[in-house]
């Protein structure tokens, strides 16, 4: 599929999801142990009660993401925060607990439904003056340059064909100094050629688009950021495996076949890491100049 066909398989299984609300078989990327409807994040204890009794259960219910980035960003309170693909809101409801009072933050999502249902959690956060949402391109946010104090992203931009440009808008929107905090789903190893054909001719899941590990650092360096830091790092098992390869649920996202999903086992890794957008070096006015004394 080309990028702009894929882009729309995505926003159309997203938004169906979204007018769904969270009734499916369940969430995508990792293991089920909750009660069922409660939603990825409550499953798999990637928040604590306190973040889960903070949000709505709208925003539990719909939450697809594969880590907790606002756990490891280092939030502070007055400063500017985006989410890309910010989904039905329950990292951008947390990242503006951190950032209240005097911050702000940012979520942006290629779905509106999805942003209609993240408006509808702010809302019922009481947060709606310290949150503001944009629907577009992760790419091409239209915001600002030196923007943002943070950018984080929860298992969304394996979901992009072009990475690359999507953590150039983040590098372009960084303040300097700013930090990146990303959990997001790639591969320990090079996957058949075959087996990662057939995943991304249906763009199936977290998986269709996930990279390599090495490239996909790669290409974050290239967009100009330093000091990757792998924060935790989970091989995704049998049954992650699965849920992962047809997020947001498997009556939006058709599941590959078995033998696909046992090629890769023990390779799809779940990684949240940090980075920073380097701080350019203050030259002289006075280099170059000699001393007439």
């Amino acid at each position: 599929m080309k990028s702009e066909e894929i882009l729309q398989v995505i926003k159309e299984r997203y938004s169906k999801a979204a007018h769904a609300s969270g009734a499916g078989e369940g969430s995508c990327c990792c293991p089920s142990a909750a009660p069922p409807g409660a939603g990825f994040a409550a499953q798999h204890g990637l928040y604590t009660p306190e973040d889960l009794a903070s949000v709505s259960e709208l925003a539990v219910k719909l939450s697809r993401g594969c880590g907790n980035p606002v756990s490891f960003a280092d939030l502070r309170a007055g400063e500017v925060v985006v989410d890309l693909g910010c989904g039905a809101g329950i990292d951008v409801i947390l990242a503006a607990r951190r950032i209240a009072p005097g911050g702000k933050v940012v979520g942006v999502d290629f779905a509106q439904p999805m942003i209609e249902r993240a408006t509808q959690s702010v809302a019922e956060a009481g947060l709606t003056d310290l949150v503001q949402f944009v629907v577009g391109d992760l790419a091409l946010s239209h915001l600002p340059d030196d923007f943002a104090d943070a950018v984080i992203s929860n298992c969304v931009i394996n979901l992009c064909p072009d990475k690359e440009a999507v953590y150039r808008e983040a590098f372009r929107i960084l303040k300097p100094g700013g930090r990146l905090a990303i959990s997001d789903v790639d591969y320990s190893e090079k996957p058949a050629s075959e087996v990662k054909s057939r995943f991304e001719a249906t763009w199936a899941g977290c998986i269709g688009g996930a990279m390599e590990e090495q490239a996909y650092f790669d290409l974050i360096k290239k967009a100009g950021f330093e000091e990757i830091r792998i924060v935790a790092r989970h091989s995704l098992g049998p049954t992650e495996l699965e849920e992962m390869a047809s997020c947001p649920g498997p009556e939006f996202t058709p599941r590959p076949e078995k033998e696909d999903l046992a090629a890769v086992q023990g390779t799809v890794t779940s990684i949240k890491f940090t980075a920073a957008k380097p701080i350019p070096p203050v030259s002289s006015p006075y280099r170059g100049k000699c001393s007439t004394t």
